[in-house]
C-alpha cells in the first residue's frame, strides 16, 4: 500500500483495490507453489535452485523485462501459462491508457487489451491457486508416505555387531601419547548477570582428578554446572580464552602436576560435542584421515613408514566398530548417510585420530536408544583401557552404561561437589557413601544413577538414631572423608611431578602454514564436486538461461533495425541474467557456508586450522565453478543473440567483456554470500542480508529507474555508485551495444526518448537512430565504453574488500555457541 502512493499511481478507490486485491492473490499463489518444491526438493540446495527458477520464468515472461510483442511463438505459451503475466497486465491494464499499452506491446490481434483482462486475470490466479494447494498437499502426503531409508550397515545381521563390539578391548595404540592425570583445585567460574552489575557463580571451589586410563562420569540435576565444568577445564568456554587472565575463573587446573598451558593442552586433549557435525559430502575414512593429518606432530611415529598413516586410521576405524562404513559418504538430515548413533563414533574416531592423551565428551549418549548408547560407550572403554582419560557429561544413563564408568564427579545446582571418587563394583562405593549420609536404601534391581540423583532432591534424611535431620550434601562432601583423601592426592600429584610427563608444545599447529592450506583447498574441492545441488544447479540454471534468454532473439538476431520494444527487450534480458544468476549464486552458497564455517569453529577450537587456511579453500573451490559459469554464459547468450559486423578482434573483445563482468558479478555475490554466513550467527539471518544486497542491485543497477533519475538525489546517488550492480550492467551492455552504427532503432513519436534523440520524422511520424545512439540516450548519455576500466577496477575493488571483510569476520566472529 505505502509502494502505490509514493510512486503515483491513480489515486482512485477502485484501482487501488485492483492493485491491492492482485498482490495479495499472488502472493498467496507463489506461497503454494513454493510448498510444491518444499515438499518433492531433497535438499536445500534443490529447492533454492527450483525457487530461482520459478521466479526467473515469471520474471522473464510477465511482459516486463520481455515485452509481450517480442516474445517468440515458440515462447508465448509461457506468457499465457504463467501467473505472473496475468497479474502484471492486469496491473498495466488498471493504470495506464491504451496509447501506453499499445507503445509497450500490450496487445493481442492488435488490439489493446481491455479491462475485462483484469476479471480475467483474477480468474486465473485464483484457480492457479485453487490448483497449487491441493497439488502441495498431495505432495506432501506423498513425501510423508514415502518409506523411510536404512542406514549404511543396518540391515547386516546381529552376529556382525556382536562380534565388532566384543572384539579386544585392549588394542595397543599405534601412536605414542604421554598419559594424563588432570586435576583441578578450588575452581570457580563467573559470569555477569543479564541485568544489573552482578556477578553469578556456576562453579564453586570444585576440586578433582580425572586418572588416565580410567573413565569419569559427570553428573547432577539439570543447571547443576555440568558441561560448564567440562567447558571450562577444556579451555571451550570464551570467556576462558584469555583463560588466567580472566578474573571470571580463578583455581589451578595441571596436568601430571604442571599447570595448565593453552597450546600444549589443545595437543594433547580432545573434545566431542553433543551434537558434533561432520561434512556430509566426505567419507568416514576421509574425515578420520583430514582430522590425523593436521592434528599429528611430523616428529610422531607413525610417519616413520610409508603406510603409518593408514593403519592409525584403520585400527581407529577397527576401535569405533566403522569398519562396514568406512567408504559410507557421512551424510545429512536431509540425504541418507550415517545413522545418528554412527555419527556419534564417527565424532569420537576423528578426535582419537589425534592420538589425545585426554578426551572430552558431552552427553555422547543423549538421543540414542539402549543399544546404540551401549556401542558408544564400549568404544569409550577401550579408548579408557588404552591409557586415555576419558571425560563425559552424561544424562539418565542406563545401569549397564553407568557401571561401565570408573569414577563419578556429582555436582547439585549451584556448581558444587556432592560426591567425587570411585564407583566401585556395581556402584557399591557410591551407594555406600550415601547410604553411610542417611539416604533411603538402594532397592533391589534401582539403577544406582537414577536413586543417587533422587537422593540429592531430598532436603532431609534419617539418621543412625531414626531421627530426620535436614542436609547439605555440598557440605556433608566437605567433611568425608573421601574429600580429604582427595586433598593429600592433590599434593602428592604436585609434589611427586615427574619432568617426563610434563607435556610442552611450542607450536599452535602441529603442521605448517603451507601444508595446512593445501589439506584444506583439498577438501573444499572435494566438497564442492560432492555437492551436486549447488555447483550441477548453478552450472544447470546458467546454460539454461543462457539459452532461454538467447533464443527469445533468435527470430531478430540478423535484422539491421528494431523496434523499440525489441530494443528495450534486449537490455531487459541483459538485466534479468546478472541479477537472478546472481541471485541463484548468493542463496544457494549460504548454506554449504555455513556448513564450512560450523567445520572450522570445531577445528579451530582443536587446533587444527587457522582461518586463512578456510578462506584459501573456499577461494581455491570457488574459482573454478564460477570460471566455467562466467564462459558458458556470454558464450551462448552473444552467439544467439548475434553482434553487429565489428572485425573479428573487436568481436572477441566484447565478447570478452561481457564475460569479464559476468564472472566478477558471480564472484561478489558468491563472495558477499560467504561474508554474510562469517558476519551473523544463523543461515536465516544470513539469507536476509542477501536479500537485502539482491534487493539493492535490482533497484541501483539502473534499469528499473534510470542513472539520471537516481544521481539527483543524494540519497539514491550513493546508492547508485556503491551498488556493483550498476558496474556489471553498465560494462555489459556498453559491451554489447555501444559504437554499435550498423545497426538502427525505429523511434516513434510517442517514446518518450523521442525529443531526447532529436528525432526528424518521416512521413510515417517516426525516426530512425543508431543502436549506439538510441542505447546512449536510454542510459541518460551516463553510460559508454570509455567507462571500460573504471567498471572493472570499482568490480575488483568490490571482490577484494569482500574477501578482507570475510577474512576478518571468520577470524574475529565466532558462533560456536561456547
Amino acid at each position: 500500500s505505502l509502494l502505490y502512493w509514493m510512486v503515483g499511481f491513480r489515486a482512485t478507490v477502485d484501482a487501488f483495490i485492483i492493485y491491492f486485491l492482485y498482490f495479495v492473490t499472488f502472493n498467496m499463489l507463489m506461497l503454494q507453489l513454493f510448498n510444491i518444491f518444499v515438499a518433492l526438493a531433497p535438499n536445500k540446495s534443490l529447492l533454492t535452485a527450483a525457487c530461482t527458477f520459478t521466479i526467473f520464468f515469471n520474471t522473464l515472461f510477465c511482459g516486463f523485462i520481455i515485452t509481450p510483442d517480442v516474445i517468440p511463438v515458440y515462447w508465448k505459451w509461457l506468457y499465457w501459462a504463467l501467473p505472473s503475466s496475468w497479474v502484471y497486465r492486469g496491473l498495466v491494464i488498471n493504470q495506464f491508457t491504451e496509447t501506453d499499452l499499445i507503445r509497450n506491446g500490450f496487445v493481442v490481434d492488435g488490439v489493446p487489451f481491455s479491462k475485462l483482462w483484469i476479471g480475467y486475470g483474477f480468474a486465473y490466479v485464483i484457480g492457479a491457486f485453487v490448483l497449487a494447494t491441493i497439488a502441495a498437499a498431495t505432495c506432501l502426503q506423498l513425501r510423508l508416505e514415502e518409506p523411510q531409508k536404512s542406514a549404511p550397515g543396518m540391515q547386516d545381521d546381529e552376529k556382525d555387531d556382536a562380534k565388532e563390539d566384543n572384539q579386544d578391548a585392549n588394542d595397543q595404540a599405534l601412536t605414542a601419547f604421554t598419559p594424563v592425570d588432570l586435576s583441578f583445585q578450588e575452581l570457580c567460574y563467573e559470569v555477569k548477570a543479564s541485568k544489573g552489575s552482578e556477578k553469578l557463580r556456576l562453579l564453586k571451589s570444585v576440586s578433582g582428578i580425572f586418572r588416565s586410563g580410567r573413565m569419569c562420569a559427570l553428573m547432577g540435576e539439570s543447571g547443576a554446572g555440568k558441561t560448564t565444568l567440562m567447558d571450562v577445564i577444556a579451555l571451550r568456554k570464551g570467556s576462558a580464552l584469555s583463560f588466567r587472565d580472566n578474573v571470571g575463573i580463578t583455581g589451578d587446573i595441571l596436568l601430571n602436576g604442571f599447570p595448565q598451558e593453552k597450546i600444549s593442552f589443545k595437543r594433547c586433549s580432545g573434545y566431542v560435542e553433543q551434537f558434533d557435525v561432520q561434512s556430509a559430502e566426505l567419507t568416514v575414512k576421509e574425515t578420520i584421515r583430514f582430522s590425523a593429518q593436521l592434528r599429528l606432530d611430523r616428529e610422531n611415529p607413525i610417519h616413520g613408514s610409508p603406510d603409518g598413516l593408514e593403519k592409525h586410521i584403520d585400527q581407529i576405524i577397527e576401535t569405533l566398530g566403522l569398519t562396514r562404513e568406512a567408504d559410507f559418504l557421512v551424510g545429512s538430515d536431509e540425504a541418507s548417510g550415517l545413522t545418528f548413533e554412527q555419527k556419534k563414533r564417527l565424532s569420537i574416531a576423528v578426535e582419537l585420530a589425534a592420538s589425545p592423551s585426554l578426551v572430552f565428551l558431552d552427553e555422547p549418549t543423549s538421543g540414542l536408544d539402549a543399544r546404540a548408547a551401549l556401542l558408544v560407550v564400549n568404544a569409550l572403554r577401550k579408548m579408557a583401557d588404552q591409557g586415555r582419560t576419558i571425560v563425559a557429561t552424561i544424562h539418565q544413563p542406563s545401569s549397564t552404561v553407568f557401571d561401565m564408568f570408573d569414577d563419578l564427579l556429582l555436582l547439585k545446582k549451584g556448581g558444587e561437589v556432592v560426591y567425587h571418587g570411585e564407583l566401585g563394583v556395581c556402584s557399591s562405593t557410591l551407594i555406600s557413601y550415601f547410604e553411610g549420609l542417611g539416604a533411603t536404601p538402594i532397592c533391589l534391581g534401582e539403577n544406582p544413577s537414577t536413586w543417587m540423583l533422587n537422593q540429592l532432591n531430598k532436603k532431609a534424611i534419617t539418621n543412625a538414631e531414626g531421627e530426620t535431620e535436614s542436609i547439605d550434601f555440598a557440605k556433608a562432601w566437605k567433611k568425608s572423608e573421601n574429600f580429604q583423601s582427595l586433598e593429600e592426592e592433590l599434593d602428592e600429584l604436585v609434589a611427586g611431578r615427574d619432568e617426563k610427563l610434563h607435556i610442552k608444545s611450542d607450536k599452535t599447529f602441529a603442521q605448517p602454514w603451507h601444508k595446512r592450506d593445501k589439506l584444506m583447498i583439498r577438501r573444499a574441492l572435494k566438497i564442492y564436486w560432492r555437492s551436486p545441488g549447488y555447483n550441477l544447479s548453478r552450472m544447470t540454471m546458467t546454460i539454461a538461461i543462457a539459452v532461454l534468454l538467447g533464443s527469445i532473439f533468435i527470430p531478430i538476431r540478423a535484422e539491421k533495425v528494431f523496434s523499440e520494444t525489441q530494443m528495450n527487450s534486449m537490455f531487459g534480458a541483459v538485466y534479468i541474467a546478472f541479477i537472478i544468476i546472481g541471485q541463484l549464486s548468493i542463496t544457494s552458497i549460504i548454506p554449504v557456508t555455513i556448513s564450512i564455517r560450523d567445520m572450522y569453529y570445531r577445528h579451530e577450537a582443536a587446533g587444527m586450522l587457522s582461518s586463512r587456511s578456510v578462506i584459501a579453500g573456499l577461494l581455491a573451490a570457488e574459482i573454478p565453478f564460477i570460471a566455467v559459469i562466467s564462459l558458458a554464459f556470454p558464450v551462448i547468450f552473444v552467439s544467439l543473440i548475434g553482434l553487429p559486423n565489428y572485425d573479428s578482434d573487436s568481436d572477441f573483445l566484447r565478447g570478452f567483456g561481457v564475460y569479464l563482468f559476468f564472472g566478477l558479478n558471480t564472484a561478489i555475490y558468491s563472495y558477499i554470500g560467504q561474508t554474510f554466513c562469517f558476519l551473523v550467527p544463523g543461515q536465516g539471518t544470513a539469507i536476509v542480508l542477501a536479500n537485502i544486497f539482491i534487493g539493492l542491485n535490482n533497484a541501483y543497477s539502473g534499469f528499473i529507474a534510470s542513472p539520471a533519475l537516481l544521481t539527483k538525489n543524494f540519497f539514491f546517488a550513493v546508492q547508485y555508485w556503491f551498488v556493483p550492480g550498476h558496474y556489471v550492467y553498465e560494462g555489459m551492455l556498453t559491451s554489447l551495444f555501444d559504437l554499435d552504427d550498423s545497426r538502427s532503432v525505429v523511434v516513434s513519436q510517442s517514446s518518450a526518448l523521442y525529443d531526447q534523440l532529436d528525432c526528424v520524422a518521416d512521413t510515417s511520424g517516426s525516426c530512425t537512430v543508431t543502436v549506439s545512439k538510441y542505447f546512449s540516450v536510454s542510459f541518460d548519455e551516463m553510460w559508454s565504453l570509455e567507462s571500460f576500466g573504471f567498471n572493472i577496477g570499482m568490480l575488483l575493488v568490490w571482490s577484494i574488500c569482500v574477501r578482507i571483510l570475510g577474512s576478518i569476520a571468520l577470524k574475529c566472529l565466532k558462533y560456536s555457541g561456547k
